[in-house]
């Protein structure tokens, strides 16, 4: 059997707001998470009303991503069975939608939701 080879010529890039939609989609999905949490609005975000959507880091090296996010738990939940779960189901969603290799997820639990 012959293989095809296609060349397809131009560039591919996937911004770092796409992979920050990927991260908070993917969150909603952990069982234990309450939120993202919130970060601050800039001047900028306050003056043309523009959404702020949570304390999401993301640092784009070649090939590679290292995400770090922020995010609050809900009560009664084990604080580091939830980050570990953050973890594996942000680096799976990240890799398999964008192709692109995640080194590191790193959270951070800022609050504790009790409701």
């Amino acid at each position: 059997m012959a293989e095809i080879e296609k060349s397809i010529p131009g560039t591919l890039k996937i911004s770092e707001d796409v992979i920050s939609s990927i991260v908070r989609n993917t969150i909603t999905e952990v069982e234990g998470v309450h939120s993202i949490l919130p970060s601050k609005k800039t001047v900028k975000q306050l003056f043309l009303k523009e959404e702020s959507y949570g304390d999401i880091g993301i640092s784009l090296n070649e090939d590679v991503v290292e995400i770090s996010l922020k995010i609050v738990i809900k009560g009664g939940f084990k604080a580091i069975s939830v980050a570990e779960e953050v973890q594996k189901t942000v680096k799976n969603a990240v890799q398999s939608m964008t192709g692109i290799t995640v080194s590191r997820v790193n959270v951070v639990i800022s609050e504790i939701c009790f409701e």
